[in-house]
């Protein structure tokens, strides 16, 4: 789709790069192919070198087969990038995007911006060349293809009726030729004509009817044959004739399909606006799940929409890893129909899931983000410096051919490193499918595929002694309640946690921590790089990773956080739609990338921006999908359209907790400035404890009641702090603050 040619005649034609044209074309014998074939064929002979006719010769392998004009649709319906044939109305009822032609006067027209019965008046008016005057000739030679006429569609067709000209020497029924005659007729009156309007057809240019009356006059019919008439006024008498069509005549059937079709067309006007007023009423649903480090961050743009859209919503993301993410998005033990309405994960699809999906997807890389190596050595037995390690040691250490922190390797790297000798190194690992481990892992062979013995993945088979956990919150607590342990994590996380983090030596030979690394250069380097990323955003992306990339600053286990998104969304409810699209909006915008940051996460580089917004343009929404318009600065009036996300709503919940995140600010900088309060209220408490502990006389049960006392004692001081704490903040709320 992006070839020069095409690029020149619609410059505005945005696609990826190197995308394909999927060509859908009819098997059988097809008039439309013949049409499509023999237009290409007359318009321009020397770029079409295929056969012409109702059956072609099409390049095996190149382009889709299908059958019938439903097929056709079917196919286009489903297929991003794909070009057909249909008739127009067919076309024009699926709703498909039509090509705008070039006619023979160079005019540019879809069908339905030109005059369709242009290219009948044209071939009358060029004579017996193209309309052979006599009507019982070969016409085997007819077409209207690429008349000129500055309206006129350039694959125009007519359809025929073929009729024996001598009915009478055929030997059949008089009443028979009557009704055929009459047929005949009806089919070419103005009633007949806007009849077939119904239906698609475009009514005959006055010319054509001419020329089939002349025809039909031309017919032999017997000459005892009575002709219908047709009775459109009331006849008296001569209307109750046998051989009269009278329109006064009606089956109940008809009388009462008109006041049903005319009901019809009133209650879809009511359900259209209906459909419209229970947009406010109904509640909008998106549901996402997947990988469960940007999480929070999802759940915080969900919050936001609920709080800051006009209809009601109800919007879930289910934080359960990237493989488990992938599953339910490919829908594997749902008859291959999606359980989500987006997955998300901090890997790519991979090829078995790619392979069995039963639609096309776009990954949309959204946020870069670092896999941190976080231990809990004692700074202290460090020199208060950062453990240095390289991806050969980090391999060996994780695979457990090195054991122990004092391992003489370690030790070359680490030269003031002190621990106690043969201290065990105590190896966390994720358990089930985890994109950090898929992460490490293949980072790790990359790297040092020598010293990495273990597999790679999202789960594989570690060593006997090392420690599963579940989940990142698993492998937070892991660290945090074991001394000497060592484990992979997102970065945001541990140093949300505050964990003693691994210098890694990255491709360039730089030591340095995920704080000291550049995050999105892993990035930029690999959209440097060609092949490392597909250019279209539906093909199999398995293949991508921004491990060990090179760059002074890079962080060697880089990777980039997917939404996993249908790219035909048409079968979607559009509320949902109109969700999800707002929501991939919303992230990718300047708003969501800084949102993004305060998660730990890195925006994506422009690049990886404009290629998304590329993606975005090949998806294809259900009618009825809005496009939301978020509201920063006031619009008057605007503002409270239904398509508006307005930063101007927020809810008291919102308002309250970023008052008491200031107000606990404030307190923890005072808390910190005086910790002589602290201690003493600490010691206080601490000797009420140890006062009862220490009470004299009573047996075991008295003992356990002076230990309860004092517990007691504890409880009731935290207690009234507690109750003034509570009272102050009441006072708080209900101090006038002045007006708004």
């Amino acid at each position: 789709w992006d070839h020069a040619d095409i690029k020149a005649e619609n410059p505005d034609l945005v696609v990826p790069a190197g995308q394909n044209i999927v060509v859908v074309r009819r098997t059988k014998g097809s008039s439309s192919t013949a049409g499509t074939t023999e237009y290409m064929k007359a318009a321009c002979p020397a770029s079409w070198t295929l056969d012409a006719g109702s059956v072609s010769n099409w390049p095996e392998g190149e382009t889709t087969a299908v059958e019938g004009s439903g097929g056709m649709a079917a196919e286009i319906r489903k297929t991003p990038f794909a070009i057909g044939y249909l008739d127009a109305g067919h076309g024009q009822r699926e709703g498909f995007a039509e090509v705008s032609l070039q006619n023979r006067n160079g005019n540019y027209l879809t069908t339905a911006e030109a005059d369709i019965g242009q290219a009948g008046t044209q071939a009358l008016a060029a004579g017996s060349s193209v309309i052979p005057a006599d009507p019982t000739s070969d016409w085997s030679a007819v077409n209207v293809y690429n008349m000129p006429g500055d309206r006129t569609w350039p694959i125009t067709l007519f359809s025929y009726f073929y009729v024996d000209k001598d009915l009478d020497a055929q030997g059949l029924d008089v009443d028979t030729q009557a009704l055929l005659k009459a047929f005949l007729q009806y089919v070419l009156s103005e009633d007949g004509q806007t009849h077939a309007e119904q239906y698609g057809f475009v009514k005959l240019p006055a010319e054509v009817l001419t020329y089939n009356a002349d025809t039909i006059a031309s017919m032999v019919f017997t000459s005892t044959m009575t002709e219908f008439t047709r009775e459109t006024s009331t006849q008296v008498g001569a209307g109750a004739g046998e051989y009269v069509l009278s329109t006064k005549r009606q089956s109940y059937d008809t009388v009462m399909h008109e006041p049903m079709a005319a009901s019809l067309d009133e209650l879809d006007a009511k359900v259209l606006a209906l459909t419209k007023d229970m947009h406010s009423a109904a509640v909008a649903q998106l549901h996402g799940s997947g990988t469960t480090n940007p999480s929070k961050f999802f759940w915080h743009v969900m919050h936001l929409f609920k709080n800051q859209m006009m209809f009601p919503t109800h919007l879930t993301y289910r934080a359960i890893g990237s493989s488990s993410g992938m599953h339910e998005f490919v829908g594997s033990d749902n008859g291959n129909v999606p359980q989500n309405h987006f997955g998300s994960g901090d890997i790519p699809m991979s090829s078995s899931n790619f392979a069995a999906l039963q639609f096309k997807m776009v990954h949309i890389p959204f946020a870069v983000g670092a896999i941190g190596i976080f231990h809990s050595v004692p700074a202290a037995e460090n020199g208060g410096d950062d453990v240095k390690l390289d991806s050969c040691l980090l391999a060996k250490i994780f695979s457990r051919q090195i054991k122990t922190w004092d391992h003489a390797d370690i030790k070359a790297a680490n030269p003031k490193l002190s621990v106690p000798a043969g201290t065990n190194i105590k190896v966390a690992h994720r358990t089930e499918g985890s994109s950090s481990t898929a992460g490490t892992t293949q980072y790790l062979k990359k790297a040092c595929g020598d010293s990495w013995s273990l597999e790679t993945g999202s789960s594989i088979d570690w060593p006997e002694d090392t420690f599963s956990v579940q989940g990142s919150g698993g492998m937070a607590a892991y660290i945090r309640e074991n001394t000497y342990a060592i484990g992979y994590l997102d970065a945001g996380h541990g140093h949300r946690e505050g964990f003693g983090e691994i210098a890694l030596e990255n491709k360039d030979g730089q030591s340095q921590t995920t704080k000291q690394a550049d995050i999105g250069a892993a990035a930029t380097v690999a959209l440097q790089t060609p092949g490392a990323i597909p250019d279209d955003p539906s093909a199999d992306w398995s293949g991508v990773n921004l491990y060990d990339m090179s760059g002074a600053t890079s962080w060697p286990i880089t990777l980039f956080s997917y939404l996993y998104v249908q790219q035909d969304l048409r079968a979607m409810d559009s509320m949902t739609a109109t969700l999800l699209k707002a929501f991939l909006e919303f992230v990718a915008s300047e708003r969501g990338q800084t949102l993004m940051q305060t998660y730990g996460f890195v925006p994506v580089p422009s690049a990886v921006k404009n290629k998304n917004a590329e993606t975005m343009t090949t998806i294809m929404f259900p009618e009825g999908t809005m496009d939301m318009v978020f509201e920063i600065d006031t619009m008057r009036g605007a503002g409270m359209e239904e398509n508006v996300i307005s930063a101007k709503r927020r809810s008291y919940g919102d308002v309250e907790r970023e008052t008491l995140m200031a107000d606990f600010e404030v307190a923890k900088v005072a808390a910190e400035a005086r910790p002589t309060v602290t201690t003493t209220m600490t010691t206080t408490m601490t000797g009420v404890v140890t006062d009862n502990d220490d009470s004299e006389g009573g047996d075991d049960d008295d003992d356990d009641d002076d230990g309860a006392s004092g517990v007691a004692w504890a409880s009731l001081i935290v207690g009234v702090l507690a109750a003034l704490v509570s009272g102050l903040a009441i006072v708080k709320s209900n101090t006038p603050t002045g007006a708004g």
